[in-house]
């Protein structure tokens, strides 16, 4: 087998800080990362090549992480496509040079401007697609691994993409129209020309063939996702520092004395029922009174994050008696160190491709309830205490019945630790390795 390139363009849209590093920009980073070290490990001949079918997104400053995977001789970035030489002047002011009224009378019509430009942009697209296709063969490029926003279907080369969940299909309504739209163009693009499929599940690899029987017939291979670095080397003490930020919302938290949820905020996590069952909880004296509820996360979308935010401020209008505490994404370091010091981790999600969260709680032996639906079974096993998502009570029980049960809630998080070690990045790269070979 030849080399492999991964299009990387949702990596070189973000910083690689947490607060944008989405599940699909860990996935991929994880993926490629991994990738690399395994074909080293190995002693492959083989090269990793980056490229991105966006050309406007090598221009920006490149993030550390992708820096330092290009740092390993494994991998190749093309981030500078040499372009051919063109005489032709693609300037508008040659359609301005047309008569003023007749570009009046024109433009009632027809959006004469806008069309110019993108038939402009479609030229220098494809002349950039001709320069890029020449720079991979260069390469000995044989399989194009696309990404979850950039794929484009290049001749002579073999195709793969990831296929994440299919929650803007089967819940399209907990998703924005851009999400839907993307969703059915790439399951598109995917049965028109890729020859692989990579699944981060089995629930999504069930959901695609299902829903679409098409995809029955291409070959394709279930790749979990791994746990990050972070969440398994030794971490500094930074408890007293995360109080810091903390006490400007509500009084400290209390070391096993807090729930956590961390997720970017959206419909789909299902956060409204979550704080309603714990507000209910902590009125009617049904858990400790200094217990409280953390929410982590990006704002989102659906206005999840602002009715959170009204709900805190409608009641608990005073600081100090604040039991819900709202905060943005924080540095991995501190948001282990949150991990690992709260009572659990609540993962109320109505459906999820896979559910990092709970693989990441686990790995650091902290108790989780999460939803009995979708791919969080597949994650969780026997090791969490599981809810209806769609049933308010049974969230409600759930968090009473761990919270005055703290050696039961022990006990998962130990079956916790032992269940996220089923779940590796070398092992889902040998698998890939291999279903790559046999493509």
């Amino acid at each position: 087998m030849s080399n492999i390139a991964f299009e990387i363009s949702p990596l070189l849209l973000a910083s690689g800080t947490f607060g944008d590093k989405s599940g699909v920009y860990r996935y991929y980073y994880g993926l490629i990362k991994s990738y690399g070290e395994y074909i080293k490990k190995q002693k492959i001949n083989e090269k990793i090549i980056l490229f991105s079918f966006n050309r406007d997104l090598l221009n920006w400053p490149t993030n550390k992480e992708i820096l330092d995977l290009i740092n390993n001789d494994v991998f190749i970035f093309i981030n500078k496509v040499p372009m051919p030489e063109n005489k032709k002047k693609y300037n508008f002011e040659i359609v301005k040079g047309l008569p003023k009224l007749f570009l009046k009378i024109i433009n009632v019509f027809v959006p004469i401007k806008k069309i110019y430009f993108n038939i402009i942009n479609r030229i220098r697209f494809n002349e950039y697609m001709n320069a890029l296709d020449i720079q991979l063969k260069r390469n000995k490029v044989i399989i194009i691994y696309h990404s979850e926003t950039c794929f484009f279907p290049l001749k002579g080369y073999k195709n793969i993409i990831t296929i994440f969940d299919l929650t803007p299909i089967i819940m399209s309504y907990f998703h924005r129209k851009e999400t839907n739209d993307l969703t059915n163009r790439k399951l598109t693009f995917a049965s028109k020309y890729c020859q692989g499929i990579v699944c981060i599940s089995q629930s999504t690899k069930n959901d695609l063939t299902k829903i679409f029987p098409i995809f029955k017939s291409k070959k394709i291979v279930t790749c979990y996702p791994g746990i990050e670095p972070v969440f398994t080397k030794s971490q500094p003490l930074l408890f007293d520092e995360i109080n810091t930020i903390v006490s400007q919302y509500a009084k400290n938290i209390l070391i096993k004395k807090y729930l956590l949820f961390y997720s970017t905020f959206e419909p789909r996590k299902n956060v409204i029922n979550l704080i309603q069952a714990f507000y209910e909880l902590q009125k009617n004296l049904q858990i400790p009174a200094d217990f409280k509820l953390v929410l982590l996360g990006g704002t989102g979308w659906g206005k999840v994050r602002q009715q959170v935010t009204n709900f805190i401020k409608e009641n608990f209008p005073i600081k100090d008696k604040n039991k819900i505490i709202l905060l943005d994404f924080i540095n991995d370091n501190y948001l282990v160190d949150l991990i690992k010091n709260a009572y659990a981790v609540v993962y109320p999600s109505y459906y999820e491709g896979f559910g990092l969260p709970v693989l990441e709680s686990m790995s650091l032996g902290t108790p989780v309830i999460c939803s009995n639906t979708s791919s969080l079974p597949e994650v969780g096993g026997d090791s969490v205490l599981y809810i209806n998502p769609n049933d308010y009570y049974d969230i409600k029980e759930k968090i009473k019945y761990l919270v005055n049960h703290p050696a039961v809630a022990k006990k998962i998080g130990d079956l916790g630790r032992i269940q996220s070690n089923k779940f590796n990045w070398e092992k889902s790269v040998s698998q890939l390795r291999k279903f790559l070979v046999d493509l």
